[in-house]
């Protein structure tokens, strides 16, 4: 799977794909919040903010796609409870395609009938899917666009070693030096900045609300309302946990209600070579599926044989194949005659991705993995390229209004946040694929690539925040500078990209704020808990 889309997409991968058939081009921007009906039942708006928050005499803007499900009640009935801001992860992944699939249940989760009911709302943050400027370094061309990436899957992994990194090396300055060309824009789309950009949203709905309230509000209670800071309800997922984290250490005293599932280790997120304690569970998942597949038997799982007398003899000649293919890649040909190179370093991002959902992948995933290892890979290669494992070349243009999930967009927000790492050269760059080897077999190489797309990153943000990511205690009477209620932590016992030890170690940073654990794999609200 090439960089970006496996974080961007895969924090929601319980949702199918949205249907985006929305020109977004139609909406003209604005100032002030004006919201179009768009899709089915949804409200959508194209707010402008200025690219620069830092500058008041840089005039240039971003505009932010915003989309939400409005409450059951109306905005003055009682029962009304405001806006729940929510993000689905990446850094990449399109808030607006999200909340047109997600929202309808998170509503039905979190209203109390005749007590409570809330809107729904997400966003594109900036550079990502309908948001501009984009951060499309192609221009839309797919062609190109696929080209490259069959360049990289070509280059088989950086675990592959030196060659390997150096070649890579070299593709990340290509296209680094080909997004510079574009111009800066990509500058200031870093966390911080979307931080901003979220009170300058909470601001605007609020404000948009007194002047629909003007006729039929009191004016005594318009006056109250008028005097309360306006502040976020926000749900996170994985990467928006670091949203989530970023906005409660910058604008403690902005924070209402704040939900964080799947916990991303913002500290190591945002220093230091980065991205070092995300796989600490995903082997011992693995390991799970080893030992389910063998107690279930060859009736369930077809992976498992009678002759094994364990699962390790099961798990043994899955990495016996890895191996095979490392040292010599599968030729495929499709009934379609497409051309196919399947690597050892394919089937562990394919494996790696069934992780997301075990309950619901397992079994397929059991299925797959056995045909391809007899010799049948029809349904791999098709479930690879579902995947966007590898480029779908018979359908290789976008919708028109369906934007991608571009790496580029991830490199502009994760490069920003973290430390510059422009200066390591191959040597470092192999003892930092060699360490997350180390904690993961099956995704060490791949999760590599995330922080490898820094190294040749020219765009250095000048809106810049590297912690302490604290809260002070939380005031319920809405004290200036404190949160009104302490942060939520979510997490699962084992995760495959977030462990429960993230969520231990952030949470300890917020006086009063809790942590519940789910004995259920990836997410608890965001997955098969909800």
């Amino acid at each position: 799977m090439h960089p970006g889309i496996i974080l961007a997409a895969l924090s929601f991968t319980f949702l199918a794909a949205a249907s985006d058939s929305l020109d977004w081009n139609a909406i003209t921007p604005s100032r002030d919040l004006q919201y179009h009906d768009c899709y089915d039942g949804f409200k959508c708006a194209r707010l402008e903010v200025p690219l620069d928050w830092t500058n008041d005499s840089d005039s240039r803007t971003a505009v932010i796609a915003i989309a939400k499900l409005p409450a059951v009640v109306s905005d003055d009935d009682p029962t009304f409870g405001g806006s729940i801001f929510t993000n689905p992860g990446g850094p990449g992944a399109s808030g607006v395609t999200y909340i047109q699939r997600a929202a309808r249940n998170m509503q039905n989760f979190l209203d109390k009938p005749g007590r409570r009911h809330y809107e729904l709302l997400s966003w594109d943050p900036r550079g990502i899917g309908h948001t501009t400027p984009s951060s499309d370094c192609f221009h839309s061309n797919a062609v190109s666009r696929n080209a490259w990436l069959l360049e990289e899957r070509g280059n088989g992994g950086l675990a592959k070693g030196l060659g390997a990194i150096k070649h890579g090396l070299s593709m990340t300055k290509a296209l680094s030096q080909r997004c510079k060309d574009e111009g800066d824009a990509m500058a200031y789309m870093n966390t911080p900045s979307v931080a901003r950009d979220m009170v300058h949203m909470v601001d605007k709905i609020h404000e948009l609300r007194q002047k629909e309230s003007t006729i039929k509000v009191h004016e005594e209670l318009k006056k109250r309302t008028e005097d309360v800071v306006a502040r976020l309800q926000y749900i996170g997922f994985s990467y928006g946990t670091v949203i989530g984290n970023y906005f409660a250490a910058l604008y403690p005293g902005r924070v209402g209600r704040m939900v964080l599932d799947g916990v991303v280790n913002v500290d190591d997120y945002a220093h230091g070579p980065g991205w070092l304690t995300n796989l600490d569970d995903t082997d011992e998942i693995l390991e799970q599926f080893w030992r389910g597949c063998h107690e279930a038997g060859p009736s369930t799982c077809a992976l498992a044989s009678v002759s094994d007398s364990s699962a390790s003899e099961l798990r043994d000649r899955f990495w016996s194949w890895i191996a095979q293919l490392d040292d010599t890649p599968l030729p495929v040909v499709t009934s379609k005659g497409f051309m196919v190179i399947v690597t050892g370093n394919d089937i562990r991002k394919f494996v790696g991705v069934a992780l997301y959902d075990p309950i619901g992948s397992f079994k397929p995933l059991a299925n797959t993995l056995q045909q391809a290892m007899a010799g049948n890979t029809t349904s791999l290669i098709t479930s690879m390229i579902g995947l966007d494992l590898i480029p779908d070349l018979e359908n290789i243009c976008p919708g028109k209004h369906n934007p991608l999930v571009l790496p580029e967009a991830r490199s502009a927000v994760l490069c920003g946040d973290g430390d510059d790492l422009t200066h390591k050269d191959a040597a470092w760059w192999h003892k930092y694929v060699q360490h997350l080897m180390d904690k993961s077999q099956l995704l060490g190489s791949y999760w590599s690539i995330i922080r490898f797309s820094c190294s040749s990153w020219p765009f250095r943000p000048n809106l810049s925040f590297k912690g302490p990511f604290k809260t002070p205690k939380a005031v319920p009477s809405l004290a200036s500078g404190h949160p009104a209620a302490p942060l939520l932590f979510l997490s699962s016992r084992l995760d495959p990209v977030t462990p429960l030890k993230a969520a231990r170690a952030v949470a300890s940073n917020h006086p009063g704020a809790a942590l519940v654990i789910q004995e259920i794999w990836y997410g608890t609200f965001g997955g098969d808990g909800m």
